[in-house]
């Protein structure tokens, strides 16, 4: 058929939009991404406007038919947007005219670009959120792999960065573990909130032929829609709570590259990575870089600088709906792309870690992490605590002032310090005795442990059926990751 015009607007102008505003107007290439969640949408209003008879039967199995070509095509490669499309929606326009002729722009009536974006972007974003959350998944799963062999492994606990407390290594990392969960959590309660269409709210008012919004939610997945059709188009929390719960989830995921960097210094030597997740240097041939962790951390600042961004995009905007929301998808997709780059590399590393078992145990007490354990022995005696402390204390300065640990005092030297210390106490600085004693719900004893990580596993197991649930409507449209 001959080429008709792509733009879906300039009835009322006099002459064209100029090239600079062409140039500054045309979505990035990354926003066509949303293809087949945009097709998935047409697909929903098509039936509604055959249910308000703009479209007719005929019309209706023509129009789905090619949509389903039209998403073959274009996911296929055979159909790319052209220099001329201005956005996504005018690239699918295009090909249902040239395809369908006049019947092709029927399918206009009733919808606006508005809530064709926030649909696009909401079903795209409970899409990604599920498969983020498997990506997430295989790090908890290789987190809590490594914590179950290191149950009984003892190393330092610190505060402040200063030895505090002898802790079991698997309790460690299962710390890290369980903040990775409660951001499934977030991606899990954010679909609930956001579990409403958009579609049917056209361009703020809603719409005068999609009056059955209740089916059409049903055929993308959603519970309901939409409660105000102004707010469907104009609002964005659901992209800025996206972008929180992936910049919360970036930063827990710096937080322990920061400490697995500081435990593959030469200094600590706690842990060794696996050369093939490990870097090298052009110039010092010993070097072995946790490139892995670094680079998490440094992406995690990105992640956390498109939620600000995202933020301060939305604090002066009226309602309802102003171009200023196109940038949510710049910011979102830079996000997920660097999640998609980062979640399966930080797994690798986690799971491959080798962890030196001795130099941890031989770490443990020094720098008198074994103190607590002093005073605690004196509350048992019927000795206040406060008074038990400060015997405590004035077992490390004596300790300090001969250049001793805990465990390097005799029996000998229990009087000079005070008449309450006598020899049982020195069974008591023993780092695994210490961990034995922390038996509360949560502490680091290994029995309780052993526990945590099996209520973690039945945790997880829940977060991947949750993950695993298709939505309706949406299960044979392919979610492409940051590689397509």
């Amino acid at each position: 058929m001959t080429e008709q015009s792509t733009s879906l607007w300039g009835g009322r102008f006099s002459s064209g939009p100029s090239q600079e505003l062409e140039a500054l107007s045309r979505s990035h290439p990354s926003f066509f991404r949303l293809s087949p969640e945009d097709i998935a949408g047409s697909r929903a209003h098509a039936r509604e406007l055959a249910r308000a008879k703009v479209l007719t039967d005929d019309e209706l199995a023509r129009m789905l038919e090619t949509l389903d070509a039209i998403e073959a095509d274009v996911a296929s490669g055979r159909e790319k947007p052209k220099a001329s499309d201005e956005d996504l929606h005018t690239f699918h326009e295009r090909l249902l005219i040239e395809r369908l002729g006049p019947i092709g722009g029927k399918l206009r009536a009733g919808r606006s670009r508005n809530d064709q974006t926030a649909n696009n972007t909401r079903i795209y974003l409970r899409r990604t959120a599920r498969r983020l959350a498997k990506l997430v998944l295989t790090v908890q799963d290789a987190l809590a792999a490594q914590a179950d062999r290191h149950v009984d492994t003892v190393m330092p606990g610190f505060t402040h960065l200063q030895p505090a407390q002898p802790v079991s290594l698997g309790h460690h990392l299962m710390a890290h573990a369980q903040s990775l969960s409660r951001d499934i959590e977030r991606f899990i309660d954010w679909d609930r909130r956001f579990d409403r269409s958009p579609l049917g709210a056209a361009a703020l008012a809603g719409s005068a032929f999609a009056r059955n919004p209740e089916s059409s939610c049903r055929d993308l997945g959603y519970a309901r829609p939409c409660e105000n059709s102004i707010d469907a188009v104009a609002s964005r929390d659901v992209v800025s709570e996206f972008l929180f719960v992936t910049a919360m989830l970036g930063v827990n995921l710096s937080r322990l590259s920061e400490e697995i960097c500081i435990w593959a210094t030469r200094q600590f030597a706690w842990v060794k990575l696996h050369d093939s997740y490990s870097t090298g240097s052009s110039i010092m041939p010993q070097k072995k870089n946790p490139d892995i962790a670094e680079l998490t951390r440094g992406m995690s600042g990105t992640m956390i600088g498109n939620l600000a961004g995202m933020l301060a995009t939305l604090k002066a905007m009226p309602l309802a709906y102003n171009r200023d929301l196109a940038e949510d998808k710049r910011a979102l997709f830079e996000t997920i792309d660097l999640l998609d780059l980062i979640l399966p590399a930080f797994a690798g590393m986690v799971a491959t870690m080798a962890f030196d078992v001795d130099r941890m145990a031989t770490d443990a007490p020094r720098g008198f992490t074994l103190a607590t354990e002093v005073a605690d022995w004196l509350v048992r005696q019927g000795i206040p605590f406060s008074h038990a402390h400060e015997i405590s204390g004035a077992t490390v300065r004596y300790c300090e002032e001969r250049g001793i640990e805990l465990d390097g005092l005799t029996e000998v030297d229990l009087p000079n310090i005070d008449a309450a210390l006598t020899a049982e106490v020195l069974a008591t600085i023993d780092p695994a005795k210490a961990l034995a004693e922390r038996f509360g719900q949560g502490g680091t004893a290994p029995v309780r442990v052993r526990e945590q990580i099996a209520a973690f596993a039945k945790t997880c197991t829940e977060q991947r059926a949750w993950a695993e649930r298709n939505l309706v409507g949406l299960a044979l449209a392919p979610l492409e990751g940051a590689a397509a």
